[in-house]
């Protein structure tokens, strides 16, 4: 009996940007709730459902690793990109569902500073994402993930700047709790779409 292999043309690089696509659903969805400061049953459902799509992209690619004998890039690259790219939209479910626990008024100047610069991350990430598979734009790719590491140096910058003007002005210790807690995971969001951009520049180098 024939071993039934998907063949190589499968378009893995099109479930990758689907990924991608789906992350920036998800900040734009993201930062608007936080720019309204509400963060109601119906916007956390929706965040929530943008993470459910991203869990089954992402099993569905592993399931075609399993069952293809060749790939367009290394399987383990794609592992680790499907992942990593799956951890971002993990995060910002993670913060919407903590923000609504909480019950904080979601629109405050560094929450709104994160949400913006989170949604341009998920963007840059978006684009290399996109012409990954082209060796042409190469450059371009690379631009993309130079301005993910800017936007996750300058998330640094605005998670410093909250921390510190929150215990200079908050009085309630359980606000300073809460607040700070999604300061750090708001940053950590950042953190893990470098994370992906080192994975896409690793692949660059691979196979330029």
């Amino acid at each position: 009996m024939a071993i039934n292999f998907i063949p190589r043309e499968v378009k893995f690089f099109d479930f990758l940007n689907l990924q991608a696509e789906n992350i920036v659903k998800a900040a734009d969805c993201f930062k608007s709730a936080v720019k309204k400061g509400v963060f109601d049953e119906e916007t956390v459902k929706t965040i929530k459902n943008f993470e459910h799509e991203g869990d089954t992209l992402s099993h569905e690619i592993v399931d075609m690793l399993n069952r293809t004998f060749i790939t367009p890039i290394d399987r383990e690259d794609i592992f680790s990109l499907t992942n990593t790219l799956d951890d971002i939209l993990d995060m910002v479910n993670s913060m919407a569902n903590r923000i609504r626990l909480y019950k904080l008024d979601a629109n405050e100047d560094y929450m709104v500073q994160f949400a913006d610069t989170i949604d341009q991350s998920a963007h840059a990430l978006s684009n290399a994402v996109k012409h990954m598979h082209d060796t042409k734009r190469s450059r371009r790719v690379l631009d993309h993930c130079i301005e993910v590491n800017r936007l996750e140096n300058l998330g640094d910058q605005i998670r410093e700047k909250a921390i510190s003007h929150l215990f200079d002005s908050e009085k309630d210790p359980i606000m300073v709790i809460k607040w700070k807690e999604i300061y750090e995971v708001a940053e950590g969001t950042l953190d893990t779409c470098e994370h992906v951009a080192k994975v896409i520049e690793a692949i660059l180098v691979k196979n330029g």
